[in-house]
């Protein structure tokens, strides 16, 4: 391999390394384990090495240093050195402590190779080839030998995106056989085994970003244990719940008794997080009174909430009902949950109220953020009985620490029961009505996609409201008669005692939320924010880089440096294919980057046909390797559209990318567009049809989501495989518009993107 070849290697091996520790330290700084903190000290070490070994050659290139001395063992050693550090974070549970000590002592006995290698070297008067050495033979039989047994190992174990390493060092195995069957004998560099890196590292880079991205719990008995057969619960199991349960409702106080029952429940149940939630109060304020991580097996602290941010959970309270949401559910409540619990998602969730004859006395919230196991009707069943002796507890708690302050509302003052119904009820008219208010101009399409569906939920809110209303003066009604009684005076005067303590009770909660709320505000802002800039500017340094190796490679495809054989070009195509892969998860972290900067600026109305020939002309090439043909179906007084230029770009791109990938060699894709008019405001619909084989029904659900969040399996019928279709989604909504599909089995996928009109063009 000449001097601008071996250039081309050591630049692109370097700049794979830093694009993997640059994604690896902003995962490392959202959420920090063992599993990431490995995965970057392999990545800087790694990349250390190669820096090292750059400068070496750049220094024996421009005759500063003799190169044949050292240059040839490095380079063994380095290489030697990654097949061992990249194994190393594959295993992080068993037989982690056996690989730990496999890597050190490869690592170690490498290491005195290299200084041996290098003193022969040394002692030579006339330096001579390396590779007909018997240094060489050592290197290469030993680095045969283990990637040999590391594919073993790989393949008995089979721990997280094993596959993708074992493909690599399947790759390396042949690049050393190649070597010792076909290698140069006159010169002193591998040229198979570097063939061979090339094409390994990325996918060992892969595995590793995709293992940060869906890690698993790292406690491999908890996740064998959450990931089996949830137990079902039937009666005499119950007894069993209760009896273990008997320590915690002996408890003689409230705070010791709620963090002894969040943490028994979620042992007992198997919950990933278990909560227990206070009940709301008059103006529908309530609080996560505190909660249980089983898997990091450590308290959460408590937190402020309302009815406006958890309309459901709130309303499930009031209303003593037991509520579940679906792991993939868009109520303000979940986003809420994950904003508060810091959490990225939260998974199933089953909440079941403590519920007595005197009224609500809280929740317990079980949710499942780790493996998004669904709750049955058995759990649910086991958690409303224990729920209710909790509840019990809690109430000759509050009895006997608290004897002189006012109860909860309950039979015994009927008057502040209903009271605080009634106040319930009104609130809730007024968030009905204040939904009902809302300017469309405001709100665009946030909760429905068509004028229909506003009119039927307009209609639903309006039917809730008059129900509420006959309620209201049912209760108000009660509360006239009662005043009638005698003992009705006692209870105005505890109702203004509880009136008093709860305006006291707010004051509290509403300063601490305000510094909560400005605490996260900070540390979001000199945190994330941040992170997500100094990410962002080393991605564009990588985009220069890259276009640099790529132009390197055409260089060397135009021969304009030397005859290339059929072998060396296929090589040097497999980096340009490379670097477009490269380029790509570039593109995607810049696109995240920037939508995690804020919210995207409107730049008034914009010319959509221009947008559209932009992303053809990025996609040509691919139509072109498919022979895929395009047709386009456009409106002839096409208008105007309100968003941001590069946005609408990415997003026609990316559709554009799945309709190619999804649709056969020699298929046609169609985009049309269409005008769809409404009382408020006109919408622009663009439609992409491929003639691909279509989704199948259970992977509907996964196809907005990024690459293996729920699944390691590919989705059937998509043709972008990457970050590429949850990006669409988030620029889409970032904008105003929305995002949706139809797809049949066996007839194709249409994705359709909705824009808001701007202005009609001058006719």
């Amino acid at each position: 391999m000449s001097a601008p070849g071996s250039l081309i290697y050591h630049l692109t091996l370097v700049l794979v390394l830093t694009l993997l520790f640059v994604l690896v330290r902003v995962q490392r700084m959202t959420e920090s384990n063992q599993l990431t903190d490995r995965w970057h000290l392999v990545s800087a070490g790694l990349l250390i090495m190669r820096l090292a070994l750059l400068a070496v050659f750049i220094l024996d290139w421009q005759a500063l240093l003799d190169g044949e001395q050292v240059l040839p063992a490095l380079e063994r050693y380095v290489s030697f050195a990654g097949m061992a550090l990249f194994v190393w974070p594959f295993f992080i549970a068993q037989p982690g402590r056996l690989i730990n000590l496999a890597v050190i002592l490869t690592l170690g006995l490498g290491f005195v190779g290299l200084l041996l290698a290098i003193g022969n070297l040394t002692g030579q008067d006339t330096p001579l080839p390396f590779n007909p050495s018997l240094a060489d033979e050592i290197w290469t039989l030993t680095g045969l030998g283990i990637a040999i047994l590391i594919m073993v190992v790989l393949s008995n174990f089979r721990p997280s995106q094993w596959g993708l390493g074992l493909a690599g060092f399947i790759i390396l195995t042949i690049g050393y056989t190649l070597h010792i069957a076909l290698g140069s004998r006159e010169g002193s560099l591998a040229g198979f085994v570097r063939w061979a890196e090339l094409s390994a590292y990325p996918l060992f880079s892969i595995a590793g970003v995709r293992a940060l991205v869906f890690t698993q719990p790292e406690n491999e008995d908890v996740k064998a244990e959450l990931l089996g057969r949830r137990t079902q619960i039937g009666g005499a199991d119950l007894l069993l719940i209760l009896g273990e349960l008997s320590e915690l409702i002996s408890a003689d106080q409230i705070s010791n008794f709620a963090s002894a029952v969040v943490k028994g429940v979620a042992e007992l149940t198997k919950a990933e997080l278990c909560l227990l939630l206070t009940p709301p109060d008059i103006m529908g304020r309530f609080s996560i009174a505190t909660g249980y991580d089983l898997i990091r097996e450590q308290l959460v602290p408590g937190a402020a909430l309302d009815s406006k941010s958890c309309p459901v959970i709130s309303t499930a309270l009031a209303q003593s009902r037991t509520l579940q949401l679906p792991a993939g559910s868009k109520s303000p409540d979940v986003q809420t949950l994950q904003e508060k619990l810091n959490f990225k998602t939260t998974g199933p969730t089953l909440l079941v109220p403590l519920f007595t004859e005197g009224g609500v006395q809280g929740g317990i919230m079980l949710l499942s953020p780790y493996t998004h196991r669904a709750w049955n009707p058995e759990d649910q069943q086991a958690l409303e009985r224990v729920a209710s002796h909790v509840a019990q507890r809690i109430i000759q708690l509050s009895r006997s620490t608290t004897p002189g302050k006012p109860q909860a509302p309950s039979d015994d003052n009927p008057f502040i029961a209903a009271l605080h119904q009634v106040s319930v009820l009104e609130d809730r008219i007024v968030d009905l009505t204040a939904q009902l208010q809302i300017s469309p101009g405001e709100e665009g399409l946030s909760h429905t996609d068509d004028p229909s569906a506003i009119l039927k939920a307009h209609e639903e809110a309006l039917g809730t409201i008059q129900v509420l209303e006959r309620e209201i003066k049912r209760m108000k009604a009660s509360l006239s008669e009662g005043a009638n009684n005698p003992s009705s005076g006692d209870a105005e005067r505890r109702e203004e005692q509880f009136q008093m303590l709860v305006r006291e009770l707010h004051e509290v909660r509403a300063r601490l939320a305000a510094a909560e709320k400005r605490r996260a505000s900070l540390e979001e802002s000199v945190g994330e924010g941040m992170d997500m800039e100094a990410a962002a500017s080393i991605a564009n340094d990588l985009r220069r880089q890259m276009a640099s190796i790529h132009e390197y490679a055409e260089l060397l495809l135009g021969e304009s440096v030397g005859m290339l054989g059929p072998a060396q070009r296929n090589f040097i195509n497999q980096i340009k294919d490379g670097i477009k892969e490269i380029n790509s998860l570039i593109e995607n972290l810049l696109q995240i980057a920037s939508l995690e900067a804020g919210p995207i600026p409107t730049v008034g109305p914009i010319d959509l046909l221009h947008c559209i020939e932009e992303a053809v002309t990025k996609a040509s090439s691919i139509m072109r390797e498919k022979k895929i043909a395009l047709r386009m179906d456009f409106p002839e007084d096409m208008p105007l559209i309100n968003g941001d230029v590069e946005a609408i770009i990415q997003i026609v791109v990316h559709l554009l990318n799945n309709a190619i990938g999804a649709s056969p060699e020699g298929e046609e894709i169609v985009v049309a567009a269409r005008l769809q008019a409404a009382e408020e405001a006109d919408f622009l619909l663009l439609t992409f049809s491929d003639a691909g084989e279509g989704i199948p029904s259970q992977d509907l659900g996964r196809v907005f989501q990024p690459l293996d969040q729920a699944d390691s399996e590919p989705i059937q019928g998509l043709g972008e495989t990457g970050m590429g279709l949850s990006i669409v989604k988030a620029l889409s909504e970032a904008m105003g518009g929305r995002v949706w599909f139809d797809s049949e089995v066996g007839e194709g996928s249409i994705f359709t993107v909705l824009l808001p009109v701007g202005q009609s063009p001058p006719k």
